[in-house]
């Protein structure tokens, strides 16, 4: 098997308070069409939005329109979350106070309906917590992805009749019992 290739994770340009900084994992900063974060050649398959509490209840209020319209183009990549810097026990109040007028069950049951129709809200507890979450799923789906092809290039390989390369088979002989 080749190495593994280093996974690089995208940063949409257009984040303000990006989670670049608190990734382990080199990022790059360019524009996405869909989501905030993904990664570099999956950038069509998997994306994670960024929402921050008061983001959050913004989205889900002043600019539900907008943000219903962004979960829809997001159906189409393979894999998508909305990840909340927040623990949801943020959300079990009986006010927001000034960050919102919404009702608490309301923005619970948007969450709930979104979630099922567009793909799961998860919550990362804090800022540092979610950007975790982000690059660990992320990294993740990348090396699932990569799994993936590499099971493909072997079948196609036996199929053709085509040999691996040496350092390629002698490794894969190494984890069989042949005695």
């Amino acid at each position: 098997m080749t190495p593994e290739p280093d996974l690089i994770l995208v940063q949409d340009s257009r984040e303000q308070h990006g989670w670049g900084p608190l990734f382990e994992t080199p990022h790059v900063v360019q524009g996405l069409s869909v989501a905030d974060y993904s990664v570099l050649g999956l950038e069509d398959l998997i994306g994670i939005e960024r929402k921050s509490l008061p983001d959050l209840l913004n989205s889900l209020t002043n600019d539900r329109s907008r943000f219903e319209s962004e979960l829809k183009r997001a159906r189409s990549l393979h894999k998508f979350y909305v990840l909340i810097e927040s623990s949801p026990s943020a959300l079990l109040v009986d006010d927001f106070g000034k960050l919102s007028r919404a009702h608490p069950r309301s923005i619970w049951g948007t969450i709930c309906a979104w979630g099922n129709r567009f793909g799961p809200f998860l919550f990362g507890q804090d800022r540092t917590t979610a950007a975790k979450l982000a690059e660990g799923l992320l990294l993740a789906y990348g090396r699932e992805f990569l799994k993936g092809t590499e099971r493909i290039s072997r079948a196609i390989r036996h199929h053709t009749g085509t040999q691996e390369p040496a350092g390629n088979k002698a490794t894969r002989m190494k984890g069989k019992n042949h005695g």
